[in-house]
């Protein structure tokens, strides 16, 4: 059966390292990343659309990223990006990832595969997989090949002249099947005044992937197609007295505060938010979400909401990482007002008795104006286990 009205909630994203990315998973944490555009998208719905994630520290087979054997992406969900994966291994996985519930999924495949598969071998093989989704009864939102900088692919080479012929393609594709469309993430990354179609200056950290301001602009625009796909969602609304109580309301709010303003003038300040919250018990799942109103400001390097879990043996979730290189220096947030959700993975909570801690992490550069945030809405509650039987 065709999939007319696709859950917001539900967002499936399927590819290689641009998707993977969104996420980032140790053994103690799991964050959303202010480098992906799907972390964004999510962040500016308000927290409508969801790519919901859980930590998971297993290996599946095929899985791997960069194919390196034993490693793990310590996590599993909706994200099914794996990196360095060529399409052909993107299509092997489809059947485990079928298993999962979802009605939307983004897909992306063939950036790795430029340099050593033919331009109709690629095309056929993004064809395959989006009509193995399809037939599955997704709504599938296919992402042309993404361009490089010419550091990664020259200026005037066969890998640019390949993605383009790919690209079309995969428009005159989505045109010709139902419940398929096209999301151009180009048309939010590439420079229209550079001469070979590279992104922006300081929208990738490499030429390839997302830095942070590539990642807000290309989600800005996904968050802004989807709301003519998906049905709006209900506004979130906060009662005061919506509290946790064990036994009338186990799925109430365990947070205490609703409204907090942050005046930051540190370099970094991490915002203790809420007294007290409530240990709902071990093995219970929690999330936090809250709204968010950022001013332009030059300065930032991070804004994140972390839900801790303080026992001997307690993990943490973040939304919204800020990314850093690889010699330390953390990316910049856009110097534009900004406003949405910031919501957690969920935590599962380990034994012991002393109740989670939720933080509004803010870091600006040194010497910066003070920043002022808007903070509403608090709302920490268990949800419901995401792991599958």
């Amino acid at each position: 059966m065709s999939v007319s009205h696709p859950r917001a909630s539900r967002i499936a994203v399927l590819g290689t390292s641009l998707v993977q990315q969104n996420h980032i998973g140790t053994e103690t944490s799991l964050t959303t990343s202010a480098r992906g555009w799907m972390s964004w998208a999510e962040v500016l719905s308000h927290g409508r659309l969801s790519c919901p994630v859980y930590h998971d520290p297993s290996v599946p087979l095929g899985w791997e990223p960069s194919n390196r054997p034993g490693v793990s992406r310590f996590f599993s969900g909706l994200n099914f990006g794996v990196s360095g994966q060529k399409a052909v291994e993107i299509e092997r996985r489809l059947p485990r990832l079928l298993q999962s519930d979802f009605d939307l999924i983004v897909v992306d495949a063939g950036t790795n595969d430029m340099m050593v598969e033919t331009r109709q071998t690629i095309a056929e093989t993004r064809a395959r997989i989006a009509s193995a989704l399809l037939n599955a009864g997704k709504t599938v939102i296919l992402l042309p090949i993404l361009a490089r900088g010419i550091e990664k692919w020259p200026a005037g080479g066969a890998e640019r002249a390949r993605a383009h012929w790919i690209n079309r393609q995969s428009i005159e594709f989505a045109a010709s099947h139902a419940n398929c469309h096209l999301f151009d993430w180009n048309s939010a990354w590439v420079d229209p005044e550079s001469e070979f179609a590279e992104p922006y200056a300081g929208y990738s950290n490499d030429g390839t992937h997302f830095s942070v301001l590539g990642g807000f602009a290309v989600g800005k625009a996904l968050a802004d197609y989807l709301e003519t796909i998906v049905p709006r969602a209900p506004t979130r609304i906060l009662a005061r007295d919506d509290r946790f109580d064990p036994v009338n309301n186990p799925l109430g709010n365990l947070a205490s505060v609703l409204r907090v303003q942050t005046r930051t003038e540190r370099e970094q300040h991490n915002h203790r938010l809420g007294e007290k919250l409530i240990h709902p018990g071990v093995g219970v799942w929690v999330e936090a979400i809250c709204d968010i109103d950022v001013p332009a400001h030059e300065g930032v390097l991070g804004i994140s909401l972390r839900l801790k879990d303080v026992a001997p043996a307690g993990q943490e979730t973040i939304a919204l990482g800020p990314f850093r290189a690889d010699d330390g220096t953390l990316f910049p947030f856009p110097d534009t007002e900004w406003k949405g959700a910031l919501r957690t993975p969920p935590l599962k909570l380990r034994p012991g008795d002393t109740e989670p801690e939720l933080y509004l992490d803010v870091i600006l550069r040194p010497g910066s104006r003070p920043l002022e945030i808007d903070v509403s809405r608090i709302d920490i509650r268990p949800v419901s286990s995401p792991v599958r039987a």
